[in-house]
Order: structure tokens, then C-alpha cells, then sequence
């Protein structure tokens, strides 16, 4: 157990933060020995001074435009468990748009072995990681190349899906915000989700925990549009509550517990 003062400890919270790409309250503060109230207080001080930024539960780094490279590594068995679980909703020869981001990329291993896809995406690290005996056929967007995100962006992205029709989007959540759904962080990304979500017969968000409560500039869409969320844990009970009100159907590893879906139950789809 680390004792530190409370300047010692915020700089050895932003610090591991970043290191980390998050960390959750419930473990620093067992780790610090302080309460869980004194944590939110040191990441309030934190979040202000611009050096993380808070999310339900714990923070993340404030600037969530790390190198895909090291976000990959943020959350990753929390992503493989998504994987694993969004790969069994994909059925073979389906029409299927993957977005761009490290757990999307986690769902492209995950379906590399499985039936054959037809696959577009504006991230060519997953149309690599789809090469496999499976013999998908895969098709890239347009767009500009952002090196940091490892995805193509822009208008030419949009015009790449602007006459097409997907079976289903598997869309990589940035946030998820009690009052206004599914956010962004970027105009452009708000502008591809919302067209994936028109686009296609059905939608798949995919969210690690970290993602529930985190804020974002732009509304992609309402919670009554989200229709499906993937996650690694069982939401809490302010968020399975929202999901009940408007519908959302919550997808998370075999963790019991009210309202939420558990893998179990796929077997039960019609």
C-alpha cells in the first residue's frame, strides 16, 4: 500500500493514467489506501488542470487520440471478451461495415477463421487482420489516412458508403452519455456513424467499460437508436436502467445480473 501526500498521489494518479490509458477508482484507491471519495476528488482536481479526463467509474488519459499502437493495449482483455462475443452475432455472408478502432480490430481477429464476409472498413489494419483461410472478401473506404487512429477519414469516406447497404455496422463507441447516447469526438466520425447507422439493417456498438460515462463534442445517436451495445462488464445500475427505458439490448461476458444480456442467451436468437 502506497502512502503518498495528496500532491505526491495526484501526480502518481496522472502518471499511471497515462501509462495505463485509465485506471478504475475501486483499484487505485485500495492501492493509494484512501477511500474511493478522496479518489474522485483527486481526479476532479485532475480532470480541471487538463491531465485525464473522468469517466464512470475511474479516468482515462485526456486525449484520446493515442496511437492505436497503445490503445490496444488499453482494456485488452476486456476487448478480446467483446470479440469473442461480437463474433458470434455475425452470421456467414453477411454484409458487414466495421469502423476503425483498436476493439473493432479485436473483432477482426476474432472473425479472421470464421464463414466467409463480405467486409467493408476504414481501417486497413483490420482488412489485414481478416487474411485468413476464411476468404473474406474485404473492401477499404476512401479517405484521408490518420496515422495516430490508423483509419481513413473525410469525405471520401462518406462517399465510399453513400450508395451502399449493409446487413449490419459494427461501430466502435468513443462514449456513451446518460443524456445524449452515443458521442463523438470528431465531426467527421459523427458524420460516418450516423450514415453506417441509416445504412444498415442493423447496428452492433461496441463500448468497453471505460466508454460508459466518458463525454464527446458531437451525438452520433440517441440511446433509443442504439439498438445493440457489446461491453466487458455488466453496466451499472444508472446505465442498465437507461438502456431499459429506451430499449437497448446489452451484450456483456457471463456476469450475472438484472437486465443485462450474458452470452448464454445468444443461443436463444431467432
Amino acid at each position: 500500500m502506497l502512502r503518498l501526500t495528496a500532491a505526491g498521489r495526484q501526480r502518481a494518479i496522472a502518471k499511471r493514467i497515462t501509462e495505463q490509458q485509465g485506471v478504475r477508482i475501486s483499484s487505485i484507491a485500495e492501492d493509494y489506501g484512501v477511500s474511493p471519495e478522496t479518489i474522485r476528488r483527486d481526479l476532479l482536481l485532475l480532470e480541471k488542470e487538463g491531465a485525464i479526463q473522468r469517466v464512470y467509474g475511474g479516468a482515462i488519459v485526456a486525449d484520446r487520440g493515442a496511437p492505436i499502437q497503445e490503445r490496444i493495449k488499453f482494456q485488452s482483455e476486456g476487448k478480446a471478451a467483446i470479440a469473442k462475443i461480437v463474433a458470434k452475432l455475425v452470421k456467414p455472408n453477411q454484409r458487414v461495415f466495421i469502423s476503425g478502432g483498436s476493439s473493432n480490430l479485436a473483432i477482426a481477429h476474432a472473425l479472421r477463421d470464421a464463414a466467409p464476409l463480405f467486409v467493408t472498413t476504414n481501417m486497413p489494419a483490420i482488412a489485414e487482420a481478416l487474411q485468413g483461410p476464411a476468404e473474406h472478401r474485404v473492401f477499404l473506404t476512401g479517405g484521408e489516412y490518420i496515422h495516430s487512429s490508423g483509419v481513413l477519414n473525410g469525405s471520401q469516406t462518406l462517399a465510399s458508403i453513400s450508395d451502399c447497404v449493409f446487413d449490419l455496422s459494427i461501430i466502435g463507441a468513443y462514449g456513451i452519455d446518460l443524456k445524449f447516447g452515443l458521442v463523438e469526438s470528431s465531426r467527421e466520425n459523427q458524420q460516418l456513424k450516423q450514415s453506417l447507422i441509416e445504412r444498415s439493417h442493423s447496428s452492433i456498438f461496441v463500448a468497453d467499460s471505460t466508454k460508459f460515462g466518458a463525454s464527446g463534442a458531437f451525438c452520433s445517436a440517441p440511446l433509443s437508436k442504439a439498438g445493440t451495445i457489446v461491453t466487458d462488464q455488466m453496466p451499472s445500475a444508472e446505465f442498465a436502467d437507461a438502456f431499459d427505458r429506451f430499449g437497448v439490448r446489452v451484450i456483456y461476458p457471463n456476469k450475472p445480473g438484472r437486465r443485462a444480456f450474458e452470452v448464454s442467451d445468444l443461443e436463444e436468437e431467432p
